[in-house]
């Protein structure tokens, strides 16, 4: 049996902008890009469909299609898991079913063999859902309360997929979603992340508990921001262009580490009445560090597996047979510790985390096979 095909149909009850995108991609686009994800031969757009999908076929009313098919107003996103069900499970040639929503409202109709594009879409019986698969796995945005809805299926289609805290903090994801409404290329939020991390060298520099503290705020708000750009990339991929491609972000923590011990290195080499010995152990394990620092950053950005990476803080609560506490659940655990030991103004304490930190780094190389 040949692939089915999508047929995106228009939605004349929508009362919302549809060519609006919504975290990043209109709906009909995010569903075209799933459904060729999922092994739909082709997307095809009936009359008076509003939305634009590059690579769609534009047919009209009654044209031949003899195939099965899905056919989906375009207001409507279905996770893709759902279809890939359909595609892996097909109907019988004389079966048809209806798709609701969660609030019932017909979204969908797939049939096992359309003979032609129909004037609107068919309603039947509902189908009788795939194992772990329902209704909460479509949603239809007609009014502008049904965004909530779209944002979870979509948010649950990346569930999978999605890393770190972003997947499962309320905040975090609220910011995905502003910058996935933003528009701005990933490029430009990677080099802002960088760009703030390594500022927070130069804010440490200005002195005093001020500028330490600025530097570890710095350091957090750079690590925090790269640390969503995968997530960020998996909601904007059917966007097309290097939407899928992280350039910077892997780098980013490194980049700020290195920047912000180095600086907190200067500040306690330069104190007055250090000892000269003193000064040379602190500038050597200082600058140890941030060659570790770099050395990871050089490896991510090359392409390489990266030799001093930091060791996972689960993985190693795992070993210990213990789970970390909930509200520990963060992308920028090191950073946090860091920041809040800035505020005492000492600068020996973020720098110990920091340093700490470039020793773990060597955990992993350390226990390495040869070759």
């Amino acid at each position: 049996m040949s692939a089915p095909v999508l047929v995106l149909m228009p939605d004349a009850e929508a009362r919302v902008d549809l060519a609006r995108p919504v975290l990043g991609t209109t709906p009909a686009v995010r569903l075209a890009d799933a459904a060729r994800r999922a092994g739909f031969a082709e997307v095809l757009l009936a009359p008076g469909t509003c939305s634009i999908v590059h690579g769609a076929r534009v047919v009209s009313s009654g044209e031949p299609i003899a195939a099965p098919a899905l056919l989906v107003f375009e207001s409507a996103v279905i996770a893709e898991p759902l279809l890939r069900a359909l595609v892996e499970q097909p109907l019988a040639a004389d079966e048809g079913y209806s798709l609701g929503d969660g609030l019932g409202r017909p979204s969908a109709w797939c049939t096992g063999h359309l003979a032609c594009v129909p004037a609107e879409l068919p309603i039947a019986e509902e189908l009788p859902w795939p194992a772990d698969r329902g209704p909460a796995d479509l949603a239809r945005y007609v009014y502008g309360e049904d965004r909530a809805r779209l944002e979870a299926v979509i948010w649950s289609d990346r569930g999978d997929a999605v890393e770190g805290a972003a997947s499962a903090s309320g905040w975090l994801r609220a910011i995905v979603n502003r910058l996935a409404d933003g528009g701005r290329p990933l490029g430009q939020i990677e080099l802002a992340a960088t760009v703030t991390a390594v500022l927070a060298g130069p804010a440490a520099l200005l002195g005093g508990r001020l500028g330490i503290v600025l530097g570890a705020a710095l350091l957090c708000i750079g690590v925090q921001l790269a640390a969503v750009v995968p997530a960020l990339a998996r909601l904007v991929r059917g966007r097309g262009g290097a939407a899928d491609v992280q350039w910077l972000a892997p780098a980013v923590r490194p980049f700020g580490h290195a920047a912000y011990v180095a600086a907190l290195t200067y500040a306690l080499v330069a104190e007055a009445g250090r000892s000269s010995v003193a000064g040379l152990v602190l500038l050597g394990l200082g600058a140890g560090a941030a060659f570790l620092s770099l050395a990871h950053a050089r490896d991510v950005l090359r392409g390489e597996r990266p030799r001093f990476e930091l060791p996972s803080a689960d993985a190693f609560a795992a070993r210990l047979g213990a789970t970390l506490p909930a509200w520990s659940n963060s992308d920028v655990r090191v950073e946090v510790v860091a920041l809040a030991l800035a505020v005492t103004g000492a600068p020996g304490l973020p720098w110990g985390v920091l340093v700490g930190a470039a020793l773990a780094r060597l955990w992993r190389w350390f226990i390495a096979p040869r070759g």
